[in-house]
């Protein structure tokens, strides 16, 4: 699958979740231009893979495998899915920061575990935008914390607003923390929201490092929201439930692979 194919099958996946998202927010979520957007657009039209006046899929494009897709993202019942391997990640990640460091959490479950984890005392600048996460941060001593604001998402209770896209992209970090809900080599990071696909590549871009935290029942499934291709990603961290297969098509991607 070439570069045009996958923005097409991505572009497919977002308008099939948000039939009414903007050229200008398609553009932004899959790093194009607006007029690339139109012509995708056009593209779907002519061939009848989805009409855009009125948000109907009519049909999925051929070859495009996504499977896994659930309706509903629910923070405590997903948290409760691969504790165990959710918390050795967490624990792990912890060793990557060092003190004085600036950090950016994002919103996901196995980053809520990493969350647990970050010592006391380290003097570390720490930018997040999930109440879950914000809980465990607060009572920390020499942990500076900005709270990137906006509208509370109860089920996976993220904080998100396009004023708090803007703060994180006027910050500088040194690593983010990643999450996701699949990983595809082909389709790319997905989450389960469209709401969380502007604060990610806002973080994504802020920071000199990407490290994903992802167990690995992620691997190999697709979500609708896209966020961005495997290779943006500088470094993994998951658990040795991921398959060789996995491992190579990761290490040849030239990112660092971390299997706790």
């Amino acid at each position: 699958m070439n570069k045009k194919e996958r923005r097409i099958n991505n572009l497919l996946a977002l308008l099939q979740e948000s039939p009414n998202l903007s050229v200008k927010s398609l553009a932004e979520i899959l790093d194009v231009s607006d007029m690339t957007i139109r012509r995708d657009l056009a593209y779907l039209r002519e061939n009848k893979l989805f009409l855009r006046t009125h948000g109907i899929p009519i049909q999925q494009m051929a070859g495009t495998n996504i499977k896994n897709i659930e309706t509903e993202y629910i923070m405590n019942s997903e948290r409760a899915k691969f504790l165990e391997q959710k918390q050795r990640i967490g624990s792990f990640a912890i060793s990557m920061i060092e003190a004085n460091d600036t950090i950016i959490l994002d919103s996901g479950t196995t980053v809520a575990e990493m969350s647990r984890y970050i010592p006391e005392h380290k003097n570390l600048n720490v930018t997040c935008y999930n109440y879950y996460t914000l809980t465990q941060l607060f009572n920390k001593e020499g942990i500076n914390i900005t709270l990137a604001g906006g509208t509370l998402h109860r089920d996976d209770q993220m904080i998100e607003s396009s004023y708090g896209n803007d703060l994180i992209k006027n910050q500088r970090a040194s690593k983010f923390f990643m999450a996701a809900s699949g990983v595809h080599e082909a389709l790319g990071i997905t989450c389960a929201h469209n709401y969380e696909v502007l604060t990610k590549r806002a973080a994504m871009q802020s920071s000199l490092t990407s490290v994903l935290l992802a167990d690995s029942s992620k691997f190999g499934l697709v979500r609708t929201a896209y966020v961005a291709q495997l290779n943006e990603i500088d470094a993994i961290i998951t658990d040795t439930g991921i398959t060789q297969e996995w491992v190579n098509t990761i290490q040849s991607m030239g990112i660092a692979l971390h299997i706790v």
